[in-house]
């Protein structure tokens, strides 16, 4: 007999980066067993965001405030600061629903169910689970098929092909003129050593290196750039590629290439990496991620696939948590 799928609300601001870590756990639990996902985007004022969680939740603590207009859902996930009060208000409406978080709520995990931060992030508690980077959507069907989809623009591009995922600017990270001129020269290094190129850029990447990055392509006959413009082939590019540069920036990015199981590279960024040096030196650890110094092979290893480890240890939480409730 197949169970009843079980409810999913799926709560975050819309924002790219921190909708596909809650999507991408959501997908992964789903895959384990029968799941019904609701994406929720909250959209509020710049004065309501600036607020605290706590104080968002106590001008705002009913499920309409929110647009939840259905009953409670059976489980809610969360990702984003967006994400917190909106998961207090469920609890609050429903005590049975499971609620869980990504990242550090910075507040006690104990007032979810279950807490998903990075390890790097160095949080513990009896509901806490830590992964190395975040859950990300990526799995090896999806890779395939999107490689197959854009298979034409690929096939005018000779093997072998090295791809070049570039961030930007963010709390810690800075894309200087310095680094950038860092990442172009490894661009360049790749290209005499008869790579093809395929670069995708960020919202984040500042104007002055998408000129460049633009430039650059427009010189070279083998390189696909991608700037925003028609589908996306960030997907195409992890399964098109034969090794992968990745900027220290982006924790999703950097897991995302790890999970394909190929030789990756981190591209320098300026700024104080902190808690980030703990992901780099797990990355390196487990995945072989390095920065580049001339040389393409690194020792082979295991894809990384955290995400469907982490929904196993989701679903663990929530039986443990209705047994006891029975």
């Amino acid at each position: 007999m197949t169970a009843e799928p079980v409810s999913c609300l799926v709560i975050t601001d819309g924002r790219r980066g921190i909708e596909n870590q809650a999507l991408g756990l959501a997908e992964a639990v789903a895959r384990l067993r029968p799941t019904n996902i609701t994406p929720l985007i909250i959209d509020a004022g710049a004065a309501f965001k600036a607020a605290s969680p706590s104080l968002q939740f106590a001008l705002k603590s009913k499920l309409s405030d929110y647009g939840i207009k259905d009953a409670p859902p059976d489980m809610a996930i969360g990702c984003g600061r967006q994400a917190i009060a909106p998961l207090f208000a469920l609890k609050k409406a429903a005590p049975t629903c499971f609620t869980a978080y990504i990242q550090d709520p910075r507040l006690d995990p104990a007032r979810f169910d279950l807490v998903i931060a990075p390890t790097h992030d160095a949080l513990t508690g009896a509901n806490v689970e830590t992964m190395i980077g975040s859950p990300n959507r990526i799995i090896k069907a999806e890779i395939a098929g999107k490689t197959i989809n854009f298979a034409d623009q690929l096939d005018v591009l000779p093997m072998p092909r090295a791809a070049f995922l570039i961030g930007g600017h963010s709390k810690t990270h800075k894309l200087t003129q310095k680094t950038h001129a860092n990442h172009l020269a490894t661009a360049k290094t790749v290209i005499e050593k008869g790579h093809s190129l395929l670069i995708t850029l960020s919202r984040r990447t500042p104007d002055f290196a998408r000129q460049s990055w633009r430039e650059l392509a427009d010189t070279h006959k083998h390189i696909w750039l991608y700037d925003g413009d028609g589908p996306n082939p960030y997907n195409a590019f992890l399964g098109g590629a034969e090794i992968l540069f990745v900027t220290e920036d982006s924790t999703n990015m950097l897991t995302e290439a790890a999970s394909t199981g190929k030789s990756v590279f981190r591209l320098p960024m300026e700024g104080n990496p902190g808690k980030f040096q703990t992901l780099y030196d797990a990355l390196g650890a487990r995945c072989n991620i390095q920065r580049f110094n001339g040389k393409f092979d690194i020792t082979a290893y295991e894809p990384l696939n955290e995400t469907a480890r982490i929904a196993e240890r989701f679903w663990a939480h929530y039986d443990a948590r209705f047994a006891v409730m029975n």
